[in-house]
């Protein structure tokens, strides 16, 4: 398997593959990142490699929304993808004491990283309908930030002399976004209603005390197509696995969640995991648990957060609404 290496922008992309016969690199001008860069692209891989499509493997750094195209593309003529974490990759790269930074030494660096990776998870693109979720999901989270800086300002104007025209246009503009933000909402719920299994998978999800229809269409996307192997995965991509600091007798540092992933989708989990720790006997009692063997407030609601989590896991994973234990 040929690892090519491609670091993509907005409208060019750079391609590199290490040729272990000759023991050198092989690289060509940058790409248009267009469907027509692309074909010249993958012809001159076959032609360079000597191999077939089926023998190549493209390792892309994910780069906000200007990889997703050639991904998708790559997938249908049949090449394996990887897409990468931004860190990890730069990570690697640091760890080769590559001080330089370039397009075409980027590019490598993708390359010699997908060499090294061990198990890769293989992209698969998103289903149309997700796609369309996805989008929707976005766009409603751009209104809820939209409409905080809003009030935001809106809070200040009693404090600035002779604002009321200022105020009056905020709360136009707020009025619109909330009309704007209820539309997409219904669109998203119609999305899930004309979908069965977005649909039936909504229903699981909103059969777990703590968890509501909005929690749920969050978690749709991630727990679609099953994509993680487990729901300690799941939670890790999320940010909520505690991360442990120790070393020798001199560092001793208290666990804290890891905070890697989205911060949005994570923020998300809060409010259910103080609904679930109110209604679901469950996780109240482990929550009480917790607090019993010293954990603080905090600790104790980030750990009723993640085991939210495994929950949604399970129930989509057995297919079968949630049952409380304590409850039965």
């Amino acid at each position: 398997m040929i690892m090519v290496g491609c670091d993509v922008s907005k409208a060019t992309l750079d391609a590199a593959w290490f040729d272990d016969a000759q023991q050198r690199w092989h690289q060509h001008a940058p790409f248009a990142n267009n469907s027509r860069g692309w074909r010249s692209l993958l012809a001159w891989l076959e032609k360079s490699t000597g191999h077939s499509r089926r023998a190549l493997t493209l390792v892309i750094e994910a780069t906000g929304v200007y990889h997703v195209p050639l991904a998708q593309w790559a997938c249908r003529q049949g090449l394996r993808v990887i897409v990468t974490n931004p860190g990890r990759a730069a990570e690697n790269a640091r760890s080769h004491n590559r001080l330089h930074k370039s397009d075409p030494l980027d590019a490598r660096g993708l390359s010699q990283y997908g060499r090294e990776l061990q198990n890769p998870h293989e992209y698969v693109p998103d289903t149309a309908e997700i796609s369309r979720l996805k989008a929707l999901l976005s766009r409603l989270r751009q209104l809820d930030s939209d409409l905080q800086r809003e009030r935001n300002r809106l809070e200040k104007c009693p404090y600035i002399p002779e604002s009321a025209p200022l105020a009056a246009s905020l709360r136009r503009g707020i009025r619109e976004r909330q009309r704007e933000h209820k539309r997409i909402q219904d669109e998203i719920e119609a999305l899930i209603r004309d979908h069965a299994e977005l649909e039936h998978l909504h229903r699981l999800l909103c059969s777990i005390k703590g968890v509501g229809k909005i929690t749920s269409q969050w978690l749709l996307p991630l727990l679609y197509r099953q994509q993680f192997a487990s729901a300690r995965q799941l939670a890790a991509f999320l940010g909520l696995t505690p991360i442990k600091q120790s070393s020798g007798t001199s560092l001793r540092k208290r666990g804290r969640l890891s905070g890697l992933g989205n911060p949005y989708l994570r923020s998300r989990l809060y409010m259910p995991a103080v609904s679930a720790i109110t209604h679901n006997p469950d996780l109240k009692a482990f929550h009480d648990r917790l607090i019993r063997r010293g954990k603080t407030p905090k600790q104790a609601l980030t750990a009723v957060m993640r085991k939210l989590v495994h929950v949604a896991y399970g129930v989509v994973k057995n297919n079968e609404p949630y049952r409380c234990p304590m409850a039965a």
